[in-house]
């Protein structure tokens, strides 16, 4: 493979054709060959990536920590002589950017819906320690049934403490947070706050609060904290995102104030539920196990199941996470899944847990 233009295949995928291209390298689309889905695979070129490889192992590292349906899902990491392949969810819909560019401005329930899964996912992230530091609207996918998925964790870090800060000048110009630009270090979490409220902004109004051709003109506007809300903009949505695009990450919105706020709990007729468990113990697909040994003799169930206990990201995990993903639509019962399990030799209590194993 002398060209990432030239890869027609790696491992179990067929490549298709390109979805983009960034600093680093390119993302293509392929098709998984023992499921049939589609998937995207960033490709890194090994020679290229040397003075970023630090980054590169980080973002690995970010995403296999990650499990969230609102963040796209890394399924499995190859690693060639030449390349580094990371295959992810693919999000059908395209970039949340487009999506609005196409309808000028969103309607505020549908913003809503998107918010909701947006703070869901920081949340989440944050939770995990982990700071993306790069949230935009065309970091954000929609796949086939319009729900959001994060991607990009290029410029994500890990937070060792709560009340660590960064020092790292990052992120993309018209989201980034005053306290980056003044040099003096910032705290992960509160930017990501930051760069939710210029997307809020930018789904209700249609472009964004802080623009200019001129960069240093542009972070002026945006240490300044000063911008307009179109009088079309509800007052309740437009006293959210005041306070959340507030210069001073002291008096900025956290994640509980914003979830708390009379927009976010009354604009759509449901119940928002945020993450509250960080390890809630896997629920195994035993349907899903069975139709793979079935498919692939060589896979045993024993071998697939310690995979996904344990968190790993090779061929059997993408298979059941792909095939997990197309039966998303059949709801998990006990009564089918003990079904499935006996058969593969196991016994399962009403939670899905493993209670033994047929020797």
């Amino acid at each position: 493979m002398q060209s990432d233009l030239q890869v027609k295949r790696v491992s179990n995928y067929i490549f298709g054709e390109f979805l983009g291209r960034g600093s680093l390298g390119c993302v293509r689309l392929a098709t998984h060959q023992i499921t049939g889905e589609k998937v995207a695979i960033k490709i890194l070129e090994k020679n290229k990536i040397m003075k970023e490889y630090t980054r590169v192992i980080r973002e690995i590292q970010v995403l296999k920590t990650l499990n969230h349906c609102n963040v796209t899902k890394l399924l499995e990491v190859l690693d060639t002589p030449h390349y580094i392949f990371l295959v992810t969810q693919y999000a059908e819909n395209g970039e949340l950017y487009q999506y609005i560019v196409k309808r000028d401005k969103l309607q505020e329930q549908e913003a809503c819906r998107f918010f909701r899964q947006l703070i869901q996912a920081v949340s989440y992230c944050h939770m995990r320690r982990v700071c993306h530091r790069d949230l935009k609207l065309e970091n954000i996918l929609l796949n086939a049934n319009n729900d959001l998925k994060i991607i990009d964790f290029g410029l994500s870090n890990i937070l060792s403490q709560d009340n660590d800060k960064f020092q790292t000048i990052c992120g993309s110009p018209s989201y980034v947070a005053p306290e980056v630009l003044s040099g003096r270090g910032y705290h992960g979490p509160q930017v990501d706050i930051w760069s939710c409220g210029i997307i809020l902004y930018a789904m209700l109004c249609g472009n964004l609060p802080f623009e200019d051709d001129d960069r240093s003109l542009l972070f002026k506007k945006i240490s300044s904290g000063q911008f307009t809300i179109p009088p079309f903009v509800s007052p309740s949505a437009s006293d959210l995102i005041r306070q959340i695009l507030i210069t001073d990450p002291k008096q900025r919105f956290t994640v509980n104030q914003i979830i708390n706020h009379s927009w976010f709990t009354s604009t759509l007729n449901e119940p928002f539920v945020n993450v509250t468990e960080l390890n809630t113990p896997t629920q195994i697909d035993f349907r899903v196990v069975l139709s793979m040994t079935q498919a692939i003799p060589e896979w045993n169930p024993q071998k697939i199941i310690k995979a996904i206990q344990d968190n790993r990201h090779n061929p059997m995990t993408a298979t059941y996470y792909l095939l997990s993903e197309k039966s998303a639509e059949k709801v998990w019962t006990f009564e089918e899944q003990e079904k499935y399990a006996r058969i593969l030799g196991y016994t399962i209590n009403e939670d899905g847990q493993i209670e033994s194993q047929r020797q």
